[in-house]
């Protein structure tokens, strides 16, 4: 019943032509459901994040491509004195603090509790003065302001195309995305996965090629850059198995004894009570210039 299911499904997708938006927005729905996409919505599966979140700012592939982004946001006029950015889904403020000197403000918003009070430390450490925070939820958040750039970064939220239509609509001229593009491997993650949830990691959120062909479709040029790099986090045993259990618990809630098997796999392999774990990852930045068209020939 089920493989007849899928099988109908797909026969109404591919009888939809692929140079309509229609196509991606039914291919974006047919890749991205089910329960993980749901946990991701939540502010508190985020606030358990929030106390390590930031260690990759050590990690100098990481660091490469945030500092690149910004580069190009500057050089494509996104980032200028005089404008207005919306970073959706901020997190802890990784981009908004780096934007925030280059704008005139920087409206930060995000469901999660815990990751907007990492940003609150972090804009009063610096001293950003240009930094409005709000904790929303994006389905929800109502707003009449629109802004010269709407930013999004790896969030949940890039898996529905009805959320790239309102990012459009908010944005006065520019729209910038930090997506997945196929490639995330974490060799002890995945070993993990396998052992515990009992199948390998999901990868339906990595694709790329949904939103580059939807803003095509919809007659927009998106501009395309990839990142390639090994993402790196040296932390203590303790650190590293709240970090892979809150990754797990994406799946299902662990039990006591499922918890214990990460810790003494971590305890197997640490060094000196650190444990490195790389992640080898290709990610992708789309900037879209909606007034790129306005020119005379």
């Amino acid at each position: 019943m089920l493989d007849t299911t899928k099988k109908e499904k797909n026969k109404s997708l591919y009888a939809i032509p692929p140079h309509s938006p229609d196509f991606w927005r039914a291919y974006a729905r047919e890749k991205n459901a089910g329960p993980l996409k749901k946990r991701c919505m939540r502010g508190e599966c985020w606030d358990a994040a929030a106390a390590t979140y930031d260690d990759l700012d050590n990690c100098k592939d990481y660091m490469h491509q945030v500092n690149s982004i910004i580069d190009g946001l500057r050089a494509f006029g996104a980032l200028a004195p005089g404008n207005t950015v919306l970073d959706v889904a901020c997190g802890t403020g990784t981009y908004a603090v780096r934007m925030a000197p280059y704008c005139k403000k920087v409206t930060c918003l995000d469901i999660s509790k815990g990751m907007l009070a990492k940003l609150k430390e972090k804009r009063d450490r610096i001293g950003v003065g240009n930094l409005e925070i709000i904790q929303a939820d994006w389905n929800v958040y109502d707003t009449t302001e629109r802004f010269d750039l709407v930013f999004v970064s790896l969030a949940p939220l890039l898996k529905d195309m009805k959320n790239l239509d309102r990012f459009l609509d908010i944005s006065q001229r520019f729209l910038g995305l930090v997506c997945w593009a196929g490639i995330k491997e974490n060799l002890l993650f995945n070993s993990l996965c396998e052992e515990i949830i009992g199948r390998k990691p999901d990868k339906r959120h990595m694709d790329i090629q949904a939103l580059v062909n939807y803003l095509y479709t919809m007659g927009l040029a998106p501009n395309l850059r990839f990142f390639h790099g090994c993402w790196r986090r040296e932390r203590d045993i303790e650190r590293q198995a709240k970090t892979l259990i809150w990754q797990l618990e994406l799946y299902r809630p662990l039990s006591r004894d499922e918890k214990a098997l990460v810790y003494k796999r971590l305890e197997r392999i640490a060094e000196n009570g650190k444990v490195g774990v790389n992640t080898k990852v290709r990610t992708g930045f789309i900037l879209v210039d909606k007034h790129a068209d306005n020119f005379t020939c």
